[in-house]
């Protein structure tokens, strides 16, 4: 109680305090009856008005927190009001979990103190923060954040960080950022976001910046566009751009030319090629000028649905130039382009491209696909060429005909053209289904070309198709798909509106719902009255006949505008009359209640209609929701009517809100539940949900959950035992439940617990959780009570941990799960003797440590973590020391001083290694080590008598051979950009031994860009075998190059190549000379070809001779 409202009543004589009491009881009880009869909405609108109003509302309010949940609820709404802190101070701290929680937040948006919350549940806690990222207190979160940290480490600390001021932010977030989801600081703290960004990538070498860009991208694209652009253009990755594409249309919007020269970046062609534009990212590049759009057409060139859905991004003006320079570099005479360019390209221009590739000889040898070609002429040339296939003896080829006639007129956009369509597809009414079928699923898309001349021609095809006996439902869906389109385009034209409503009519049946296509996206302001006007005579119609399915189809189609028509209104109220089948009325109900401005009105309409009505999903919503006024009529008997089967209890599986109900309603409700929990005629299913339903229910809901936990039937048990962390009071489910520790229930029970520790205060939870941790229970159990105090406890709880891995009875799996707890609290020293224990622990113990990933960990202690790291690889445990070994490469920014054993490891043969393995190794010891691993190795080979056999077969040239494959994978794996010299020097010493002369040429081709061939040729010199084999692996580094060698620069490689005159240099050269197919061959590629064909030497002019040009 408020302390001035206790002040007042001691200050009362006796006689005039009993007074007073009864007279403030008088009031409370006149306060809970008016609110009673009301729904929840207006018992809540009545409340706030008393609390406004009233003159003894702080004794009143002093009283109903002496009373249940639900009147301190009301207390405490009322204080929220008028503004009572005194009252919401006191609600703070009330016993029950839902009415803290909501004081807590009223709280902190009244600017009222919450004091200390570090014995707050984590639940609590959790609302506090997000409270204050809303509010914009940071005076408040920078007070806290220090507090929070030491507590309960960097994830809350993270949680709460956005809350507070920019000084806070840019000096906590380098330490908070691996915990942080980087979009919440975007809002209020973009500057120090962004500037903490620049400064980790400008401190980070490229190959490692993919990790930086995977944490901050989606932030950064959220961010200032042009500050985002600048970050973008300095640190990006070569080879991509990151974050999601989506996010660039806004920066697109702001400059569309930065934006496409980041796409267009030579680096990213590879990954451009095989990247899907978003449609709204194009739209806003296409403000550009052509000369700027080109480089970008130019790189989704061998892309033909990329490159089209930029062109019809493009004004149709301009297509025909961007189309053109696309393929100014590429020879088009054997050109044949994509079916989707051909029907983005203008007409003049795709009249064009048909009459060219109509020449070519490959198109002329194939009939179909010259009848395919000829559809794209001007439409008189088509429709001529056309009729040859129309009165073929063929039915697929008359089928094909016809699909290729519509669609030539489609591309016509001309309604004469379509209209002489609609005419000769007359001729289907003595056509096999097959060929109806393939002509109407073409004429479905023509659709806006439509006019009113061709209703009668349309009229005669629905005919012809439902009089068919062979019509088949592909037919059919064709049909309706065309007449619902028809009504989304010329609903105002009344012979095509007439033809549409036929055929939906014949080609519908009484069970199905036609599907009309969307209105409300299409109308302007005001035209669904017309639509609905011109459309109710054959809704009207339908009624009339019983089928509502037009009602419904037209309803859906109009979306939320079908709410302004009350004439529509009207028939779906009628479709909900007792008259009605059930289905119908459950339909019917469902969308009369879409608006959600007559819902709450219109639920008590259909409730008395029919009581039953209350099963309809959208019925019980909004009773439980709004109208819990309406409940006590559907609760206090056993309900009969249509929409419930004779013989059957209905009880809902849910009650959403069951909160806002009067404690009266909630006790009825979970007596009705617990009938049906009692009905053993039931299925067990079903009394399982009744129980999953209790749980929603405050007070009564609880009882009945715990009367059920030691229930016989295992599913039902299971159920109540899931069911106590959904109950009003799951800060008292976790001792109930960690009874149940050391019995066959352990896996729901601990599972279930997992969400009573976060509603349980810190101090309270290391108590109840200690027992499990350090008592009989099951394994499984005594798991995941070190899980959960290490995630919720405070941090002295690493104590009892370090004391119970130390325990001599602890079991290996209970120790590997305190390993894996300690990782979460690594600022307390417990946590790492625990952590450098079990480096020498068992094998369970030692795989928690290997299984920390470093942007995981803080990065104030990834040094230090990365020791232990080492400290694994010598362990003696093949199996943990393989996997320790396999983490460097992850690790190697925070190790120092392992050259010598990642030499070791590289040259240790009794250790299989994988190549991916050798890559993380160099990254770890830098690649330098691959030079003194491989001599090592080639000594040792030298030094190796043995010929080799199937047990041992010469392991040091396999290591040579390896550690090659390796450096290839780690080099692949670097930018573009990044430094291979070590790599390179490593393999040209190895050259220099001439048994290993094919693995270092190799090697080196992988290392280039196809800039070295000259130098690998010259160790090819009187190889052929390794000249030709080289040369097939050049032109799989070409093909596998992420950004394609520029083509001038290419084309002198290949010059100088041919111009050796010898054989490795001629074959490198055939290879890369292929590259010119896909420029069609054009100059200077053709030349190339035909210069390597008068090669001196007979093998390259062989291998030129085998390249087909055609």
């Amino acid at each position: 109680m408020p302390i001035g409202a206790s002040e007042a009543i001691i200050d009362l004589t006796p006689g005039t305090l009993a007074g007073t009491m009864n007279a403030v009881h008088a009031v409370t009880r006149t306060l809970l009856t008016s609110l009673d009869p009301l729904p929840y909405g207006t018992r809540m609108n009545r409340l706030a008005q008393w609390a406004r109003t009233t003159s003894d509302r702080v004794q009143v309010c002093a009283e109903l927190r002496e009373q249940g949940p639900y009147e301190r609820h009301l207390a405490l709404v009322a204080a929220m009001v008028a503004g009572d802190s005194d009252g919401i101070a006191v609600a703070a701290r009330d016993l029950q979990p839902s009415i803290r929680g909501a004081a807590l937040t009223a709280a902190l948006r009244a600017g009222i103190p919450v004091g200390d919350i570090t014995d707050r549940s984590a639940v609590e806690r959790r609302r506090v923060y997000r409270a204050l990222r809303r509010r914009r207190a940071p005076a408040v979160a920078d007070t806290l954040i220090g507090e929070v940290r030491a507590q309960f480490g960097d994830d809350e600390a993270a949680a709460l960080l956005p809350a507070c001021g920019d000084a806070t932010v840019r000096a906590l977030l380098p330490d908070l950022e691996h915990a942080l989801r980087l979009e919440r600081l975007v809002r209020w703290h973009s500057g120090p976001l962004l500037d903490r960004v620049r400064e980790r990538l400008a401190a980070t070498p490229p190959e490692l910046s993919a990790r930086i860009w995977g944490d901050a991208a989606a932030a950064v694209l959220r961010c200032e566009p042009g500050q985002a652009l600048d970050l973008l253009e300095r640190y990006a990755p070569e080879e991509s751009l990151p974050g999601p594409l989506d996010a660039y249309g806004v920066l697109a919007a702001f400059d569309a030319s930065r934006v496409a020269h980041l796409l267009t970046a030579p680096g990213r062609a590879a990954w451009l090629r095989r990247t899907v534009l978003p449609p709204a990212l194009l739209r806003r590049l296409t403000v550009l000028s052509t000369d700027e759009l080109v480089p970008l057409a130019n790189r989704l060139r061998d892309h033909s649905r990329a490159l089209a859905t930029l062109l019809d991004a493009v004004a149709p003006a301009r297509r025909g130039e961007l189309y053109d320079r696309t393929l100014a570099e590429v020879d088009t005479a054997a050109l044949v382009p994509a079916a989707d360019i051909m029907e983005v390209l203008p007409a003049a221009v795709r009249v064009r491209e048909a009459t060219r590739v109509l020449g070519l000889a490959k198109i002329q040898e194939r009939e179909a696909e010259v009848r395919a070609w000829r559809a794209y002429l001007a439409w008189p040339d088509a429709s001529a060429a056309l009729d040859v296939a129309l009165r073929s003896g063929d039915a697929d080829e008359r089928a094909h005909g016809y699909a290729l006639l519509v669609q030539a007129a489609r591309r016509s956009r001309d309604p004469q053209a379509v209209a002489q369509v609609i005419v000769r597809l007359g001729r289907l009414r003595n056509e096999q289904d097959p060929v109806r079928a393939a002509a109407l699923t073409a004429l479905a898309k023509v659709a806006p070309l439509l006019t009113a001349d061709t209703a009668a021609g349309l009229t005669q095809l629905t005919t012809d198709v439902v009089d068919a006996r062979d019509a088949s439902a592909t037919t059919t869906t064709a049909l309706s798909t065309l007449a619902a389109d028809v009504l989304q385009h010329h609903v105002a034209v009344p012979q095509l509106r007439e033809w549409a409503l036929l055929t939906i009519d014949l080609v519908s049946t009484g069970a199905s719902v036609p599907v009309l296509r969307r209105f409300d996206t299409v109308l302007r302001r005001g035209q669904e009255t017309l639509v609905f006007e011109r459309l109710r005579g054959w809704i009207e119609a339908g009624i009339a006949r019983g089928r509502y399915g037009p009602l419904f189809a037209l309803t859906h189609a109009l979306g939320k505008r079908a709410w302004r028509l009350p004439q529509l209104q009207d028939l779906l109220r009628r479709a909900i009359d007792p008259h009605t089948l059930p289905s119908v009325a459950r339909t019917a109900v469902g969308l009369w209640l879409d608006d959600p401005g007559t819902r709450s009105e219109r639920v008590a309409e259909v409730l008395a209609t029919d009581p039953t009505a209350v099963t309809i999903p959208e019925v019980w919503a909004t009773i439980c929701a709004s109208r819990t006024d309406l409940l006590d009529r559907v609760l206090k008997r056993r309900l009969r009517g249509r929409f419930v089967e004779p013989g059957t209890r209905w009880v809902p599986a849910w009650a959403p809100h069951a909160d806002r109900w009067l404690p009266h309603q909630q006790a009825r409700f979970v007596d009705q539940l617990d009938l049906t929990i009692a009905d053993t005629e039931l299925g067990v299913w079903q009394r399982a949900a009744a129980i999953r339903a209790a749980a929603g229910v405050p007070g009564a809901g609880r009882k009945l959950v715990l009367r059920h936990l030691d229930a016989p039937e295992v599913p039902i048990a299971e159920a109540a035992l899931g069911a106590l962390v959904w109950t009003d009071r799951p800060d008292e489910a976790l001792p109930v439940l960690l009874r149940y520790a050391d019995s066959d229930r352990a896996r729901v029970a601990l599972y279930a617990a997992g969400r009573a520790a976060r509603h349980i205060a810190p101090s309270r939870l290391a108590e109840v959780l200690t027992e499990v941790l350090t008592g009989p229970a099951k394994i499984t159990s005594r798991k995941e009570a070190a899980r959960l105090l290490a995630r919720y406890g405070p941090p002295p709880v690493m104590t009892t941990l370090l004391d119970a891995y130390h325990h001599a009875d602890a079991h290996r799996d209970v120790r590997a799960a305190i390993v894996s707890a300690a990782r979460q609290q690594l600022q307390t020293e417990a946590s790492w003797t625990i952590l450098r224990t079990a480096v020498h622990g068992s094998r369970e113990e030692r795989r928690a440590v290997l299984s920390a990933h470093p942007h995981l960990i803080p990065e104030r202690h990834r040094p230090r973590y990365g020791a232990l790291m080492i400290e694994a690889c010598r362990t003696a445990d093949r199996q943990v020391r393989r996997t320790a070994f396999g983490q460097l490469g992850e690790w190697s920014p925070w190790l120092f001083g392992i050259t010598e054993l990642v030499l070791d490891r590289l040259t240790d043969l009794d250790e299989p290694a994988a190549s991916i393995e050798v890559a993380n190794l160099l990254k770890a010891g830098g690649d330098v080590v691959l030079g003194a691993a491989l001599a090592q190795l080639v000594e040792r080979d030298t030094s190796d008598n043995h010929p080799g056999d199937p047990v041992s077969d010469r392991p040091a040239r396999r290591r040579i051979e390896l550690l090659a494959r390796g450096a290839a994978v780690r080099s692949k794996s670097q930018p573009a950009g990044a430094d291979r010299a070590a790599l390179v020097e490593s393999a040209r010493r190895l050259a220099e031994h001439p048994a290993f002369t094919s693995t270092a040429t190799a090697l080196l081709v992988d290392l280039g860009r196809l800039d070295n061939l000259h130098e690998i040729a010259e160790m090819c010199e009187g190889r052929p075998v390794l000249a030709a084999r080289i040369a097939e692996r050049v032109g799989a580094r070409l093909r596998s190059l992420r950004e394609w060698p520029d083509s001038e620069a290419l084309a002198d490689t290949i010059t100088r190549l041919a111009g050796r005159g010898d054989l490795a240099g001629g074959l490198f050269a055939v290879a890369l000379v292929q590259h010119g197919a896909s420029f069609g061959w054009r100059t200077p590629w053709r030349d190339q070809l035909i210069r390597l064909r008068q090669h001196p030497n007979a093998d390259v002019r062989e291998e030129a001779y085998a390249i087909d040009m055609s």
